[in-house]
């Protein structure tokens, strides 16, 4: 973990490439450090003057006559290692590279980034960037603007990491009508050395920082991020936008920062397993941390709304139905209470239509009377500016009823006149109840505070301890290997899969017809014949799936078949037997479960299986090792669920069964890390509701 202390609350800093050119870096990022009243000394270096602004100028570095706790370096990239090298000379161990033309602009960009981070780590320079906006810490007692956005943020309890400079400086430029503000932002740009974990790191032990947003385009190590996110969010919310999510935004992702974008998918599940809330848009980003900073997390799910107009009102129904949000039921004594401060023609059902010619003090009235329903979790006010007008003092109202309430989130939606904000803020200084224009917004805020408040009653974050046979599991790789077999047969998949308790229906390996008629006998028809190959990956593609063989005679007939197709196909001498399987009978219902290594990571995938997997994409995945909630929420992610319960000719599975088949999956690999894939493609679920692994596929890298 790297000390960002000094670099984010500095009492010195020096601006190399100080500039009196106007609209030049060197000249935004000495305007921005003064306009800021940086509560310390700032000092310019560049050889041609002596002043800049009102500071001080000095030829170099060497020359400046003060320990300097952190440099902003804006000189063209050729020249950044030697000025850095002048630091290091006068003790200065943390720098700020502005410059681009590193990595992004391609390979002679990248010789001169490793350089510059090589003689960095040698020295123990903290460096962030290049090619980034700089860093701001609004704290009172800093105030530290180190960029060259054109604005002074606005002060708040935020803090914004981003891989994109000038995606900072839009979002400073917004963020009066975002309405919230920053504790401090950092401008990651290429992540040479100080990147995203580092920051996450630092704003854990910041108190000022009440939430987390970052903007990333790749994630440096996901072993690491994942501990330390998983750490954060139960102390406070960590909200990101993770771009390169389609195939043309990835490869935008590499021309624009250098850095390859990750699978989506697996992002996904590292997300969900962390804690973090993913969101794909930068407004919702924005909104939902608003309505963050402004709400308490609600007690249960249900809301009630108040509208003055029918068709808001039914708009947000359906937008809460959309994210399944629970409208509450309304008592006979909250109808009642309603019904006796109400106008007659106002409806009482939720949501409660107060109709346009409502007071303030009827809004008030009724927001009162659902705030003090047990049944009421969240409050949502509309306000449509129809008649006389009433936003402002409705905005009082609710501000009181806040502070009455101080347990009861309360989000509004105002369609009001454009100066409506601005007239907030000249009669209602403290305001602070979160706002938006259109109920989607508020609504997908609200949603958010229902899945951190689930976030934090989550159930059983262990991973369990399973009864498993792991030496077993260990001689059949060992031979594997042994054979230099990357891909185990099919025999040797169900084998391991046995030996760690996955549910199979049963089975033997044949050599002769003679094997395959005890075995048979044994397990009872119909079976399954399956061919067992070092070379072959798909058994369908040559036909060497045989199902449904009812008695002896049509084992002997199949059996022949199927020798003859290996022969045809010169298959004999891979084979190492024919796997002789029960058939699951009255299985009409398919799923998927499957592991793949990505990095030093194993990603679990579940869902719908069978033909479809890849057609439907109803899969989702988490990292490993699973936690005992990872498996039940990724039983619950997909699709995959509405299968798994009573179906027309078919019994409910044991969703239990299925969450230990993920566990016992995820142990696996934890045992046995060199495994690269895993395919346990069909699961299937018969008609009793009994869940099989039918087929097996382990890769070692």
């Amino acid at each position: 973990m790297k000390d960002l202390t000094k670099m984010m609350n500095p009492k010195t800093i020096a601006i190399i490439g100080a500039s009196p050119k106007p609209s030049s870096v060197g000249n935004e990022l000495l305007k921005r450090a003064t306009n800021a009243r940086f509560n310390g000394k700032i000092f310019g270096v560049n050889p041609k003057y002596t002043e800049i602004e009102g500071v001080a100028c000095y030829p170099s570095i060497l020359d400046v006559p003060s320990a300097i706790d952190v440099a902003i370096i804006a000189v063209p990239a050729q020249n950044v290692l030697s000025v850095v090298q002048q630091c290091n000379k006068a003790n200065i161990k943390n720098v700020i590279v502005v410059s681009s033309g590193f990595k992004e602009v391609g390979e002679q960009g990248k010789i001169l980034q490793d350089e510059l981070v090589d003689y960095c780590n040698q020295n123990n320079i903290n460096i962030l960037g290049p090619n980034c906006l700089g860093v701001i810490n609004n704290d009172e007692n800093v105030r530290f603007n180190g960029c060259f956005a054109p604005i002074q943020a606005e002060k708040g309890s935020i803090g914004f990491a981003t891989q994109s400079g000038a995606l900072a400086s839009g979002i400073i430029n917004l963020l009066p009508n975002l309405k919230i503000g920053l504790a401090q932002m950092i401008s990651l740009g290429n992540q040479a050395q100080i990147n995203s974990l580092d920051v996450l790191e630092m704003w854990e032990r910041d108190d000022n920082i009440k939430q987390i947003l970052m903007y990333l385009e790749s994630i440096p190590d996901t072993i690491r991020f994942r501990e330390i996110a998983t750490r954060i969010s139960k102390k406070k919310p960590i909200l990101i936008i993770k771009a390169g999510r389609s195939e043309r935004g990835a490869k935008a992702s590499v021309s624009h920062t250098g850095s390859l974008a990750g699978d989506d998918s697996t992002a996904n599940g590292l997300f969900a397993s962390s804690g973090v809330i993913r969101e794909i848009y930068l407004r919702d980003l924005f909104n939902t941390a608003q309505v963050f900073s402004k709400c308490p997390l609600p007690k249960g799910d249900n809301l009630a709304i108040i509208t003055n107009a029918g068709g808001p009102g039914i708009l947000a129904t359906d937008t809460a139905n959309d994210y399944h949000i629970p409208l509450a039921n309304l008592s006979t004594s909250t109808v009642n209470k309603l019904r006796a401060v109400l106008p007659p023609q106002a409806s009482v059902a939720n949501p409660v239509d107060v109709i346009a010619s409502a007071t303030a003090e009827q809004y008030e009235s009724a927001a009162e009377i659902l705030l003090n329903a047990r049944e009421v979790d969240i409050l949502l006010v509309i306000y449509l500016y129809i008649a006389g007008r009433n936003d402002i003092n409705i905005s009082k109202y609710l501000e009181n009823l806040k502070a009455k309430h101080p347990n009861k989130p309360i989000v509004a939606v105002y369609m009001t006149t454009p100066d409506f904000d601005d007239l907030v803020k000249q009669e209602i200084p403290s305001f602070d109840i979160p706002t938006f224009n259109f109920m989607v917004d508020a609504i997908h805020g609200i949603s958010r505070l229902i899945e951190r408040k689930n976030y934090l009653n989550r159930g059983d974050e262990a991973t369990p301890n399973l009864n498993i046979d792991k030496n077993r599991a260990r001689e059949i790789m060992e031979s594997a290997k042994s054979q230099g077999i990357k891909q185990l047969t099919t025999m040797q998949s169900l084998q391991i899969f046995g030996a760690y308790g996955l549910p199979l229906p049963r089975f033997g390996i044949a050599q002769t017809l003679k094997d395959a008629k005890e075995i048979s006998n044994q397990i009872s028809y119909p079976v399954v014949l399956k061919l067992s190959s070092k070379t072959v990956t798909h058994k369908t593609d040559i036909g060497g799936v045989i199902t449904n063989i009812n008695n002896e005679e049509e084992l002997g007939f199949w059996w022949n078949r199927l020798v003859d197709r290996l022969n045809k196909a010169n298959l004999v001498e891979s084979l190492d037997g024919i796997v002789v399987m029960q058939q699951v009978t009255g299985a009409n219902r398919e799923l998927v479960a499957g592991v793949v290594k990505k990095g030093d990571v194993h990603q679990l995938m579940f869902g719908l299986g069978g033909i479809f997997v890849e057609a439907l994409h109803e899969v989702a995945f988490r990292p490993c090792p699973l936690t005992m909630q990872d498996a039940k929420d990724l039983v619950n992610a997909t699709k995959a669920k509405n299968i798994m319960g009573f179906v027309r000719g078919g019994m409910a599975t044991d969703l239990k069964i299925v969450e230990e088949t993920l566990l016992r999956l995820s142990q696996l690999v934890t045992d046995f890390p060199e495994i690269a894939e895993i395919d346990a493609n069909p699961l299937m679920i018969d008609d009793k509701g009994r869940l099989l692994t039918v087929d097996a596929r382990i890769v070692l890298e």
